[in-house]
């Protein structure tokens, strides 16, 4: 999980950025929370559901308010002190949880100074904003969440290891259902199979998300859930999918066939996709265009004859969000930066002939980059 000293430094950086300085920061959006302070409520307990958080802090002192239902939670976050009133004690009924915390938001503030106040505006609750506008006339509201936004592209040594866990996580379960995969099976079941992989490589549940989509599916919707859809022998399957690990994920794909060996044809298209993704890593450095990725890849394919068969994009940052910047496109403004974690995805989409794509995760370095996902890409089943 993160570390004291990875929030620490990230509400520093945090307070740095901000344009013309403030005295005090209040966020909301459970993503920052985590960020900021490492608190992240498990969504597996009821005591989670429907609750929120907001974190205050100045260069001297971090407060977390949320209730006692998450006080196990808010224990274990990084910062002074915890603000967590009662909500329901299973005597009486419970009040209206998110007024509670704007309440009890609102009383935490009255102890801590600051005329020029950096708010989350996209995500702090606007009862918050009204009363500190009511308490403190000709404060200054300063709105923090683009520069929050832009803060998280360069990933920290403590968010890379929750990364790597999570991307551990994910190639367990690429490789069970590489391993498993047989025709008759269903999609929905082949992600029962890579979820429980997962899950025992975790040692604990987990949200596993993504595409498990097979035969005709793939060229023409490209993704999307499992169904109950059968899969037949001879069948491409493919698997984009990320498992979410205390608010992380990585995000990386294979494609193979089930339950026989690939036809020349699809092989080809295989190959193809791996020169392409190949193309693509050549590209990735600190200080390179964005965009210089995204022509490489298409230059890959162009080289033979199926650029007009990649119809989506050729990647995005990956971390807290999904998708995240940097965003790999042909007219992005956005510069790669040491510390960026990517996605590259190239395929292949023919409708009537075969659909495949290929991805893996890197950190951006200052000299090129780290290949974070080493799951096996392969078309045929070992």
């Amino acid at each position: 999980m993160l570390t004291h000293e990875g929030c620490q430094a990230r509400r520093g950086r945090l307070l740095e950025a901000i344009p013309g300085g403030c005295d005090l920061v209040i966020v909301a959006d459970p993503s920052h929370l985590l960020y900021l302070a490492g608190y992240h409520a498990s969504p597996f307990t009821f005591r989670s559901q429907e609750s929120a958080a907001v974190l205050a802090f100045s260069r001297d002192q971090s407060v977390l308010i949320g209730d006692d239902m998450v006080g196990p939670f808010l224990e274990q976050a990084h910062v002074d002190r915890v603000a967590a009133p009662s909500w329901y004690n299973g005597e009486t009924a419970a009040p209206h949880r998110r007024a509670l915390l704007v309440d009890s938001t609102l009383g935490v503030l009255e102890s801590l100074p600051g005329a020029r106040i950096g708010v989350e505006l996209a995500a702090v609750p606007a009862g918050v904003v009204e009363g500190l506008r009511k308490a403190r006339p000709g404060v200054a509201i300063v709105d923090v969440s683009r520069v929050i936004r832009t803060l998280r592209r360069a990933k920290d040594a403590d968010e890379v290891e929750v990364m790597r866990r999570a991307i551990a996580a994910g190639a367990a379960g690429h490789a069970a259902a590489l391993r498993e995969a047989r025709p008759g099976m269903t999609e929905l079941e082949i992600y029962q199979l890579a979820r429980e992989a997962a899950e025992q490589s975790l040692g604990e549940p987990a949200i596993v998300y993504g595409d498990f989509v097979s035969g005709p599916r793939i060229a023409t919707e490209k993704g999307g859930p499992p169904t109950a859809r059968k899969i037949e022998r001879g069948d491409l399957l493919l698997l984009d999918f990320s498992v979410r690990v205390g608010g992380y994920r990585g995000d990386f794909t294979n494609t193979f066939v089930v339950g026989a060996p690939a036809p020349p044809e699809v092989r080809a298209l295989h190959d193809a996709c791996l020169a392409a993704l190949a193309a693509g890593e050549q590209a990735v450095k600190a200080g390179v265009p964005a965009r210089a990725v995204d022509h490489a890849v298409r230059a890959a394919f162009e080289s033979r004859g199926l650029a007009q068969h990649f119809t989506t994009h050729v990647g995005h940052g990956i971390g807290l969000g999904h998708p995240e910047p940097p965003y790999l496109v042909a007219r992005s403004d956005e510069t790669l930066v040491a510390g960026d974690v990517l996605a590259i995805e190239p395929g292949l989409y023919i409708p009537g002939t075969a659909g495949m794509r290929m991805e893996r995760n890197y950190l951006v370095t200052c000299d090129g980059f780290e290949l974070l996902s080493r799951h096996e890409i392969r078309i045929d089943q070992p």
